[in-house]
């Protein structure tokens, strides 16, 4: 008895040539382009959020590294800042000069931060009193570990705000999202 006897054609499997169909591949392709168009705007909202992230990284190194200054050189150092530059800068007491016909104007520190063009500075505070419209601000830190109290906000163009301020304890830096 022949095995393929009452087999038609029809059943007899056939292999395929492994590739994809058309119907596939255009499928494949309409799943990637979903993912991506749920995606961009994720990644653009990141985008947009990198320069306040950036700022408040660099404010937090500023703040220890004016700490630091201070404890291993012992003696003062001075945090001044230009509210309306948005600037900061890091002087050591020992260094501090006075510059001919700079008086009320803040020369550049050892170490100096100026905020990306999307940051503003809302609120600038040393010990309790508020410096956002004065020419400069001061905060002292001494070689003991301690510091004079201070607090900065600052925003972005897409209304985030950061409160950056220092324990005036320990001197460290630390800040929390306020919108």
């Amino acid at each position: 008895m022949k095995m393929n006897e009452g087999r038609t054609d029809a059943s007899v499997p056939i292999r395929g040539s492994g590739a994809f169909t058309l119907i596939e591949i255009m499928m494949v392709i309409g799943l990637i382009a979903i993912m991506f168009t749920v995606a961009i705007p994720a990644f653009t909202r990141d985008y947009n959020r990198r320069p306040m992230k950036v700022a408040t990284e660099q404010l937090i190194e500023l703040l220890n590294t004016v700490r630091r200054e201070a404890i291993i050189n012992g003696m003062t150092a001075e945090l001044r800042v230009d509210p309306q530059a948005y600037t900061f800068d890091v002087v050591s007491r020992g260094a501090l000069t006075s510059t001919p016909g700079m008086q009320g104007r803040l020369t550049r520190g050892l170490y100096h931060l100026k905020l990306p063009d999307e940051i503003g500075i809302e609120l600038i505070a040393v010990n309790f009193e508020l410096l956002k419209d004065a020419d400069s601000a001061v905060a002292r830190f001494y070689a003991n570990g301690t510091c004079e109290e201070f607090t900065v906000v600052i925003r972005s163009l897409q209304g985030e705000f950061r409160k950056i301020s220092v324990d005036p304890i320990t001197s460290r830096a630390d800040y929390e999202v306020i919108r």
